[in-house]
């Protein structure tokens, strides 16, 4: 990935010192005013939250106003775009994740390379949840395997239009199982939580999403969520994918933060080095339990691994679904 550029260290004195790099005596100030935090979504969502989570989070610790600004639309190209056009000072920042970065990878015709921006870190994770009908008779992983390979063209699954994360850990799901996703019954839906009301009604056989959307109908017993691909402490009684046998349903969704592709080294460090300092903060992982989510911090080397890894993934799934 050519475009690809990670904001890790430059030399080893800037992950020792925040003003050890930068201008030409060596030294950033950086930051000195208020941060814009474009937003690739629209107010009120998780991610959403999470993004204004994360930007209070990180203004208490720079010292600085991190201001918060939904730019939707376009799957979220506004928003990349508006960030990518702007001055690479680090005062224009994305609340970036799967759907505004690794996922665009898939979509033909951007006005800009998917990769050539600067990713500085994830911050916080979320599971996704493989969900049934409490009526349906599924019980377990291995009932929903089975009833998925006995007829894939009567089994419905719920479909949010192929640019979510949610759509490709279905997609994961049907791999490892060796079920053809061309065989499957798909039922088009806007959202999560309409997908979730679908399953538990039993207009659909299977919904899967962040766990969040399963919790008002796991609550009154109308939904069952079979396994989540992750942690989520709101939800300590469902299994993980990995204790039931499936450790390769592993898809996650995450929020972090990136900039534009030429965004100064030193600044980068800046920001990177703050949010690694939030790991162990227990107001904001409060803060990302109450959506579902937990402080998952990675920069550096092993976020470049990361975001790598995640985008072959997505293009070895989207393969397998003709259009």
């Amino acid at each position: 990935m050519k475009h690809l550029k990670l904001a890790s260290a430059v030399v080893a004195a800037c992950a020792l010192t925040l003003t050890a790099c930068g201008d030409d005596d060596g030294e950033t100030d950086y930051p000195t005013e208020a941060i814009d935090l474009t937003i690739p979504f629209g107010a009120g969502g998780a991610t959403d939250l999470a993004a204004r989570a994360m930007a209070e989070a990180l203004a208490d610790e720079l010292g600085q106003p991190v201001n918060p600004t939904n730019r939707e639309g376009a799957n979220q190209i506004t928003a990349v775009s508006y960030v990518n056009d702007a001055t690479a000072d680090g005062y224009t920042l994305l609340a970036d994740g799967g759907g505004s970065s690794t996922l665009q990878s898939l979509l033909e015709d951007l006005p800009y390379e998917w990769d050539d921006r600067t990713f500085i870190a994830r911050v916080a994770s979320g599971s996704h949840a493989y969900a049934v009908s409490a009526n349906s008779g599924i019980e377990t992983m291995d009932d929903l395997i089975e009833a998925i390979q006995e007829d894939p063209s009567s089994f419905s699954i719920a479909w949010l239009g192929g640019t979510s994360t949610s759509d490709f850990t279905t997609l994961q799901l049907l791999a490892e199982i060796d079920v053809d996703a061309n065989d499957i019954n798909w039922v088009p839906f806007t959202g999560s939580g309409d997908a979730m009301q679908a399953a538990a009604a039993g207009d659909v056989d299977l919904a899967v999403g962040g766990t969040s959307a399963t919790a008002a109908l796991y609550s009154s017993g109308d939904l069952i969520p079979l396994a989540k691909t992750g942690e989520d402490p709101n939800f300590p009684d469902v299994p993980l994918t990995a204790d039931e046998g499936f450790p390769e349903l592993d898809m996650i969704y995450w929020v972090g933060l990136s900039g534009p592709a030429d965004l100064d080294d030193a600044v980068a460090e800046v920001l990177a080095t703050t949010l690694e300092g939030l790991s162990d903060d227990e107001d904001l992982a409060a803060s990302f339990e109450d959506l579902g989510m937990v402080v998952d911090v990675l920069t550096g080397d092993e976020f470049e691994v990361y975001i790598e890894t995640e985008a072959e993934t997505f293009a070895e799934l989207d393969g397998a679904l003709e259009d």
